[in-house]
């Protein structure tokens, strides 16, 4: 009776599970349900959803605890308290339930709003980190065992399961990462491949496929902030990296621009452009990791466009504004400052590569173009 129980128990518990992530995602698409309304943030809805999982798992939990009362004799038996504890209660019902929900999280699908996959990776990692732990633990103290229980032969183990949770963010994130990189990568390839790029006229401001591109990442830093730390920068401080951006900036816009990248940045290109784990390599699970997956994706997307198009003098010259505009507004957003660099000047190399009258703008009349109105 008690397997019964739990397994019903469990079922009661994988249904709440997929209605409230079908309110999740209708909080996303359309108008909220009650239990979100109010909540404008991601981190609300994600606040909101883990509430809601944990604290009905808790109630079924004070449901089952009936069956442990003194009050019921078998329920002092130790062939039955302890299997019912640990294998029916702790490993039947509370674990298979973290576990089913980690294993519906990884199946997720591209057709589903990249903002959900967000909250649900945001949700896994605090599965991760504190939610699985926590949840043995109120087991253990509801439902003490006693002797009979054979512990060790419980799988997953707490610590397998947290590990699982990890692999599933991992997953997700991955996901989410392609999804947003390829948006932002059509939005590029688009606004290359549809310009005359030997008949253009002399470059007059930025262009407005980049200025949307800008758009999208900072929307995204938004979002990926409510719910991510910040993360690591890796290379120079921020103070040494605000002085170096101005260079970096002008050697983009350069007007004698030629990049001949030196041994070590040959052999980082070489392992960027040729390797797909450094283009589409594991994400950590930090806002700044999440975005430069993004950029990355985006800015090979412009590089293999370029390559594409052959370029007149002022299709070159565009390219330079448009390339130095991004520089100026995307380092912010990437872990790896040099990275963004050398994707930007490969960039510009191509397009002279490509071009049949290269000659270059000033790069005072690039900066002056690229700034605000």
């Amino acid at each position: 009776q008690s397997t019964v129980s739990s397994g019903i128990n469990a079922e009661y518990g994988h249904n709440h599970y997929s209605e409230t992530v079908s309110d999740v995602k209708q909080s996303l698409l359309v108008s909220q349900p009650p239990q979100f309304e109010g909540q404008h943030t991601l981190a609300d809805i994600m606040s909101t959803t883990k509430a809601s999982l944990v604290g009905k798992l808790k109630l079924v939990l004070v449901n089952v605890k009936e069956f442990i009362n003194t009050d019921i004799t078998f329920a002092n038996k130790p062939y039955f308290r302890g299997p019912f504890c640990v294998h029916d209660i702790k490993q039947g019902l509370v674990l298979k339930y973290v576990e089913h929900i980690l294993s519906d999280v990884a199946e997720m699908g591209d057709n589903l709003p990249p903002s959900l996959l967000l909250v649900m990776a945001r949700l896994c990692l605090d599965f991760q980190t504190n939610t699985i732990s926590y949840l043995a633990t109120l087991t253990e103290e509801m439902f003490p065992p006693d002797s009979s229980a054979v512990p060790e032969l419980l799988s997953p183990t707490v610590p397998e399961l947290a590990a699982i949770a990890g692999d599933t963010v991992q997953q997700v994130l991955t996901k989410y990462v392609n999804i947003k990189g390829l948006s932002i990568s059509q939005m590029i390839h688009t606004s290359v491949k549809t310009r005359d790029w030997l008949s253009a006229v002399e470059p007059r401001n930025v262009r407005a496929a980049m200025k949307r591109v800008v758009e999208e990442i900072t929307d995204l830093d938004i979002q990926i902030g409510a719910l991510f730390e910040e993360g690591a920068v890796r290379g120079p401080n921020s103070d040494s990296s605000r002085r170096a951006h101005s260079h970096n900036g002008s050697r983009i816009a350069s007007s004698k621009y030629k990049y001949t990248p030196s041994d070590t940045e040959s052999s980082l290109l070489n392992k960027l452009f040729n390797d797909q784990v450094e283009i589409f390599g594991n994400i950590q699970f930090t806002k700044l990791s999440i975005l430069t997956g993004v950029i990355k994706i985006g800015l090979k997307a412009f590089l293999e466009s370029v390559r594409l198009r052959t370029f007149g003098k002022y299709g070159l010259q565009q390219v330079q504004v448009d390339v130095y505009y991004l520089r100026e507004y995307l380092w912010r957003f990437v872990e790896e400052e040099r990275l963004l660099n050398f994707l930007l000047e490969e960039v510009v190399s191509s397009a002279v590569d490509r071009c049949i009258d290269p000659v270059t703008m000033e790069p005072s009349v690039i900066m002056l173009l690229c700034e605000p109105s």
